[in-house]
């Protein structure tokens, strides 16, 4: 009895590490998706020098999803590095026989324009079975000189 109790508890403290990621073939949910998405960005830290992003693209074509999953992590090294932000704020005061009235308005873009991103690394990459389509998931490095 006592070495059934050890071996699920044994089992069941092997899936508490992040194998999740390692095992992990096919995503049958949203949840699922947001789950392994989690695990696997989150498992590389940038630092001041090195800026690691994550990017994951669908498609029902393999290379379509891949090219998009590089993309999308591209767009976020160029916003990291070369984005600037236009914003508009407006502040206006009204009197009316009831009071003041004032009201707030801030709009902000972020921008991007002709950015190069040249020297990134794919440092790991991954394919799921995704409904009747493919899921790629990449992390890219990217060297801040």
């Amino acid at each position: 009895m006592r070495i059934v109790i050890i071996m699920i508890v044994s089992l069941l403290l092997t899936n508490c590490t992040n194998s999740y990621v390692k095992n992990k073939k096919t995503i049958s949910s949203p949840d699922d998706l947001q789950k392994f998405v989690n695990v696997y960005c989150n498992k590389n830290k940038q630092t001041d020098r090195v800026i690691k992003v994550c990017g994951n693209g669908w498609s029902k074509d393999l290379n379509i999803s891949e090219s998009k999953a590089v993309l999308s992590a591209k767009i976020k090294i160029a916003d990291i590095t070369s984005h600037s932000i236009v914003s508009n704020e407006v502040i206006t005061h009204k009197e009316n026989n009831k009071g003041i009235v004032k009201t707030y308005d801030l709009t902000a873009d972020s921008k991007l324009e002709d950015v190069s991103i040249a020297g990134y690394k794919i440092v790991h990459k991954k394919v799921l079975k995704e409904k009747n389509g493919w899921r790629t998931l990449v992390l890219i490095e990217y060297k801040n000189t």
